[in-house]
């Protein structure tokens, strides 16, 4: 077991959370909060490193999403340029320049907002982190259920 390295070391399961009843008589009241606490800061850290771990892959979805939506933007742009020009000479040979330039606009403005939509719909599919949120509500009633035992049976024996 090597100190430094996260993966390796000791983590506390949720049953290695609870407070044994025996073990508490013989020890005092400032040495239960002592390891109350120690075992909260190791929780937090957990609890933050999960969050980390999350919210990367999140933060990797947003990537996509954004270059996806980017390089789309970027493409649309550049050949409605192109295609633009294109389809005004065309239909100019049948109508009037006007008519023919607000047609072609028209058509791009349609084909962008369903690109830019598409792009939007694939960022939607980010969430929140919740395994953390479970996690975190399952600490918290540890922790709550831990001290109440400990305040209890200090009490008990005060």
């Amino acid at each position: 077991m090597q100190p430094g390295n996260p993966d390796t070391r000791r983590d506390f399961g949720y049953e290695d959370r609870t407070v044994p009843g025996d073990g508490m008589s013989g020890r005092e009241f400032g040495s239960l909060v002592g390891e109350f606490f120690d075992q909260g800061k190791r929780l937090i850290r957990a609890e933050i490193a999960l969050a980390r771990t999350e919210l990367r892959q999140e933060v990797t979805k947003l990537k996509a999403g954004g270059v996806m939506v980017g390089v789309g933007g970027l493409l649309l742009f550049i050949g409605a340029l192109a295609f633009a020009a294109f389809a005004i000479v065309l239909l100019d040979l049948v109508l009037p320049l006007w008519a023919a330039a607000l047609i072609v606009t028209v058509l791009f403005l349609a084909i962008g907002a369903g690109v830019a939509m598409a792009g939007i719909k694939s960022l939607k599919q980010i969430h929140a982190p919740n395994q953390t949120i479970q996690t975190l509500k399952e600490d918290s009633q540890w922790a709550s259920r831990t001290f109440q035992s400990v305040k209890s049976q200090m009490h008990g024996h005060a």
